[in-house]
């Protein structure tokens, strides 16, 4: 007989044992060494830790399961769930806001699949339908899936005037703009500081919004505000610098083309408000047709002679200063053009060619005239 079988027959007193007491021995001893692996584990991790070892325990941690628990639910989930997704989210954010309301199990999986993701960048604030009891990964395909979208989709350019943006809301959701002009005339209770104007101009952030299909006027009104003044907030302008930051920025807005541009609009603005230059100390009148145009309601930044000599707390030509508040929703390039223009001497600009915006600016009238010259050159041969 072999010697190895000896102890698979004796007992302690070197008898004969049934074949049933043996197999209950070794199960004992298998159910012992089980429990005492995952202290085993622990040992060699805090070794590992100890010795510098990351590599060893990440090992472990991929190729050992002590937990019988899962972190992950599996497969494409159940039932229905709306979850909303808020401007700024992280993946992070997004994982506990799935967390909370049931469709993934823990945020580790989503997060892993977010990060690994190109195409998650593209999930934008709305409300979403998913699934209860999702895996992570099912769960990203879903926000990423058009199809998943409730609500109304509505995008808004920069440099639109309240009015149009109404127009806009009231084709996509079916409110008549009488509700929009109503819940915008009540400014304060959207959300909008006091202002010279008493208008909701001015604070209305472009882009793109997902809406829900219930939500009243007020509602839509409240949400774009509160998108405006978040921007403000997070750019540091302090609140009694946001009715002038804005309209300068909705100023830029109608009087450049090209972003290049912001920049040296809000200086020239800031330069004739300044006298700076050849204007001796002196304010100039800032003399825009963007401004008359707005309280005029031109189609067009051009105006004529009677309409600049209409009296108006926008009139530029008229009166010093800025006018009595924005004259369109600006966006993120004009906003940041204000707070920080580059320096220069330049007190007038005009635009030479209204096709490609091409625009010229000069720090002496003898000079703008030469540009303006040069445009009108540009308008005989159209």
């Amino acid at each position: 007989m072999p010697d190895s079988s000896l102890e698979d027959l004796l007992g302690s007193s070197g008898e004969t044992q049934p074949s049933s007491r043996r197999d209950k021995r070794r199960n004992t001893k298998q159910n012992k060494v089980k429990r005492f692996v995952p202290a085993i584990l622990v040992v060699l991790v805090l070794a590992a830790l100890g010795g510098g070892g990351f590599f060893g325990y990440s090992w472990i941690s991929n190729n050992v399961n002590v937990s019988h628990t899962s972190k992950d639910f599996d497969g494409e989930g159940k039932g229905e769930v709306e979850i909303v997704v808020n401007n700024g989210d992280t993946g992070s954010d997004i994982a506990e806001t799935l967390v909370k309301a049931g469709v993934i199990k823990t945020k580790g999986p989503f997060v892993n699949a977010f990060s690994a993701s190109q195409d998650a960048a593209n999930i934008t604030p709305g409300t979403y339908k998913l699934r209860k009891q999702m895996s992570g990964a099912s769960a990203l395909r879903l926000l990423l899936d058009p199809a998943s979208r409730v609500g109304i989709r509505v995008t808004f350019p920069e440099g639109q005037t309240a009015q149009k943006m109404y127009e806009r809301l009231s084709e996509a959701t079916g409110l008549p703009v009488e509700d929009f002009e109503k819940a915008g005339a009540d400014y304060e209770a959207r959300g909008v500081p006091e202002n010279p104007a008493q208008s909701i101009e001015g604070y209305l952030w472009p882009g793109t919004y997902d809406f829900r299909e219930e939500d009243s006027a007020e509602d839509i009104l409240d949400q774009m505000v509160s998108r405006m003044t978040a921007q403000l907030e997070k750019k540091g302008i302090p609140q009694e610098k946001w009715h002038e930051t804005l309209t300068i920025a909705s100023i830029v807005e109608k009087e450049a083309r090209d972003p290049e541009d912001y920049g040296k609009v809000v200086r020239t603005l800031e330069n004739r408000l300044a006298g700076v230059g050849e204007a001796g100390g002196k304010p100039m009148n800032l003399q825009l047709d963007s401004t008359v145009a707005y309280f005029t309601k031109s189609e067009t930044i051009s105006t004529t002679p009677e309409q600049r000599a209409t009296d108006s707390p926008y009139n530029t030509y008229k009166h010093p200063g800025l006018p009595i508040g924005p004259i369109s929703n600006p966006g993120d390039a004009t906003i940041d053009a204000v707070k920080n223009p580059p320096e220069g001497p330049w007190l007038y600009w005009v635009t030479v060619n209204t096709e490609t915006g091409e625009t010229k600016f000069a720090s002496t009238k003898a000079e703008h005239d030469k540009n303006v010259q040069e445009w009108r050159e540009w308008a005989k041969k159209k």
